[in-house]
């Protein structure tokens, strides 16, 4: 195993440790004046122990266990969303001479989406396409998910260019992949249609009556395609049902589009979950509208915003939430 020695780099990530440390005591206070949830424990107690990690490798950086600390670091970083933090720990562990071809590049990975996550687009970009040169034509499966993650990242804070600079770049690596290349494509033309009027969506609901866009003019509007087989959809339910108790009565609303054959499923589920908002399931609806958003698969989510604008696309969990947020707040 490699011994790693960082003398001259200790003290950029004893900097970071601080940093680190800062945001943790921020952590601990909120969770003190709310009532802790399972998923805030969990983050608590895993950025306390990326803490005393990170420590760890800036005073022991010649210890044997070094290398599995550093890769523990940069692995959990991208599990809980550590990478704003982690940037500095990054940077150094990537410049060193000595740092090992694997962790290398998951250091790459959590540097690239700190830096994305902080506005600084270009050397994220940069820093994967890095990574592109050396994936074979025909594989890539890796390092394609961390390019969709990246271009999320870009999504979030509204670098657009940025993302769609990443899935062409994808799509002309992996040229010979066509359902790489027809992903890609299917991003770009979505990223096409941000900040421009939102498609009318119009079709009949599970009771019957009429479900339009047209009349929540001036709401904050989710447009939700899913299914009741479509397992990433389910799991997005819990989240859509926290957001929409929320902030409905600050203007949010939910559009709900199931490709589900029988309503009667759909009825029978909603109920059961206690989703309250509109469901189109009339068939003919339901195919036009796929068309005009570009929907091949599922989950797929739309954010109108108050201007009827399309906001965002295909973002989900805490990501879909910081979008919902900071519509809500601003308007």
């Amino acid at each position: 195993m490699t011994n790693f020695r960082f003398p001259r780099c200790s003290a950029i990530v004893l900097s970071a440790v601080a940093a680190m440390s800062v945001a943790v005591s921020a952590s601990r206070s909120f969770a003190e004046e709310t009532p802790p949830s399972f998923q805030s424990i969990i983050v608590r107690q895993t950025r306390a122990t990326f803490d005393l990690v990170a420590t760890y490798v800036a005073e022991n950086g010649d210890a044997a266990d070094a290398e599995r600390a550093w890769q523990w670091l940069f692995v959990t970083s991208l599990e809980h969303g550590f990478e704003t933090e982690a940037v500095e720990l990054a940077r150094t562990y990537v410049k060193s001479p000595n740092a090992s071809a694997v962790t290398r590049g998951v250091a790459q990975q959590v540097l690239a989406i700190g830096l994305a996550k902080g506005g600084k687009s270009e050397e994220a970009v940069e820093l994967f396409t890095g990574q592109l040169r050396f994936a074979r034509f025909q594989s890539g499966g890796a390092l394609i998910e961390f390019g969709r993650r990246l271009a999320t990242e870009f999504q979030v804070v509204r670098d657009f260019a940025a993302a769609r600079h990443v899935y062409e770049e994808i799509a002309a690596k992996f040229f010979l992949n066509a359902d790489v290349r027809s992903l890609c494509e299917n991003r770009i033309r979505k990223i096409e249609m941000v900040d421009q009027p939102a498609p009318e969506v119009e079709g009949s609901d599970i009771s019957g009556g009429t479900v339009s866009l047209a009349s929540l003019e001036g709401k904050v509007v989710l447009i939700d395609f899913w299914a009741t087989n479509c397992p990433p959809c389910l799991e997005e339910m819990p989240n859509l049902k926290q957001l929409y108790a929320e902030f409905h009565d600050d203007g949010f609303e939910i559009i709900g589009v199931s490709l589900d054959e029988d309503p009667a499923i759909v009825e029978q589920f909603t109920a059961r979950a206690e989703i309250t908002w509109p469901m189109i399931v009339e068939r003919g609806a339901v195919k036009s509208l796929r068309a005009s958003y570009f929907v091949p698969t599922i989950p797929s989510l739309f954010v109108v915003d108050r201007s009827g604008r399309l906001h965002q696309f295909d973002v989900r969990g805490k990501h879909l939430r910081k979008v919902i947020e900071k519509l809500i707040k601003n308007s």
